[in-house]
């Protein structure tokens, strides 16, 4: 995925700081609600492609002689935490999808 180009929106707060904050969009689609839900399309993928990619590793270490990354329980924790976050970005499309019905029927 390409890196946005520089805005005002993901220059440095802090220079010195490790963590500085980031956004996909551009400043001028910040404050549009369809722009926003792609940027947390993105988020939400990432984040649940991360988790399952942890899940992973660690179920693959499971039967080898190498630690697995994670404990049974925290395996569990983030399976749960990737399908709530794919069940949170359905449930919001479904909103979206609905208001086009609303849209159109008038």
């Amino acid at each position: 995925m390409n890196t946005p180009p520089p805005s005002p929106s993901n220059q440095p707060e802090f220079p010195g700081a490790f963590h500085q904050s980031f956004s996909w969009l551009l400043l001028e689609h910040k404050h549009n609600e369809r722009e926003q839900f792609y940027a947390m399309t993105v988020d939400g993928c990432e984040g649940i492609k991360t988790c399952l990619d942890i899940v992973h590793l660690s179920n693959s270490d499971r039967n080898t002689d190498t630690a697995p990354t994670l404990d049974i329980v925290a395996t569990e924790r983030l399976l749960r935490l990737a399908l709530m976050s794919s069940q949170l970005l359905a449930d919001m499309a479904a909103r979206r999808i609905d208001r086009l019905d609303d849209r159109t029927s008038r």
